[in-house]
């Protein structure tokens, strides 16, 4: 949802641009009758305040005063744009339609749940430099002994039947692997690369270091399958203030992630009683909780 956002705003932004190419708005100061202040324009009475602008301007970065001027008054025209298309689409009634009225929930309940996930962020304690100490010296395999491992593996695209990935379970070697697929007409391709326990999940190199030499294991990456095999590991220290600094930021995305999960679960239990749901499209009754576990479990092989 949030990707469309991003999508309709750089269409907007794409659009409003070219139009405002031929027009001649007036910039903040033009005339004695221009805004001041903190109002940085005005579109038929509605305020486009400085706040707005530096809103929209949050990704933008520069240490020349001029070229930020310039992506200022670019901002600017591309706001003042959208207001006046929103209004144009206002006065033909497109605000009142079922279609519209579904897509502005669907992006305002979208907006509340990132803000929600901003305010648990704010107040997630920080982590301290004593905290990303102990971690670097407890995770020996991404710092002191940092692994860098060479894959040889095969990517494919995701099957959408099971029975597929069931059928490599048992394959030994890649080159039974690249036979099985090939038997089967599905598409892949087998290369060599690195992957570096620096930037990776923690949990999926204490993994990798507990499988045997030479097995096979599965990597899902997005709509595609990774399976691979280690055919060499190096290892390259990661230490100082840089591995420090590594570490806090890593504790601190896990320590946010953690506090939203716990969070939201907990607000959304609250709620279960309050829901009800159609016959026809009701959910499936859970299965019973699996048995904890008190260690990451291996990478699955699908």
């Amino acid at each position: 949802m949030m990707r469309s956002m991003r999508v309709a705003a750089a269409t907007a932004a794409v659009l409003t641009a070219g139009a405002l190419g031929a027009c001649k708005f007036e910039l903040p100061g033009a005339t004695p009758k221009a805004p001041t202040g903190q109002v940085a324009a005005t579109v038929g009475g509605q305020e486009i305040t400085v706040r707005d602008l530096r809103a929209e301007m949050t990704d933008t970065q520069s240490s020349d005063p001029k070229a930020l001027k310039q992506a200022e008054q670019a901002t600017l025209r591309n706001i003042v744009g959208r207001t006046v298309l929103a209004k144009a689409a206002i006065d033909q009634g497109i605000d009142r339609t079922p279609d519209f009225a579904i897509a502005k929930k669907r992006l305002v309940d979208g907006l509340l749940v990132q803000s929600l996930q901003n305010k648990i962020a704010a107040q997630s304690p920080p982590v301290t430099k004593e905290e990303a100490d102990r971690y670097v010296v407890s995770h020996p395999d991404i710092f002191s002994q940092r692994k860098i491992f060479t894959l040889d593996n095969i990517r494919m695209p995701r099957p959408s039947d099971p029975a597929v990935i069931k059928a490599l379970e048992p394959l030994k070697t890649l080159e039974q692997v690249d036979a099985q697929l090939t038997a089967e007409k599905i598409p892949h391709q087998r290369s060599t690369g690195n992957l570096d326990a620096v930037g990776v999940d923690p949990r999926m190199i204490e993994a990798f270091v507990k499988l045997p030499p030479g097995e096979l294991f599965v990597i899902p990456a997005g709509n595609a399958l990774m399976v691979a095999q280690i055919k060499d590991t190096k290892i390259v220290p990661f230490e100082g203030p840089q591995a420090t600094d590594y570490a806090q930021k890593l504790l601190t995305k896990q320590r946010v992630q953690e506090a939203i999960n716990r969070q939201f679960n907990a607000i959304i239990t609250k709620a279960a009683p309050t829901v009800r749901f159609n016959k026809d499209y009701a959910a499936p009754a859970p299965a019973p909780a699996p048995a904890a576990v008190t260690s990451p479990p291996a990478v699955p092989r699908g």
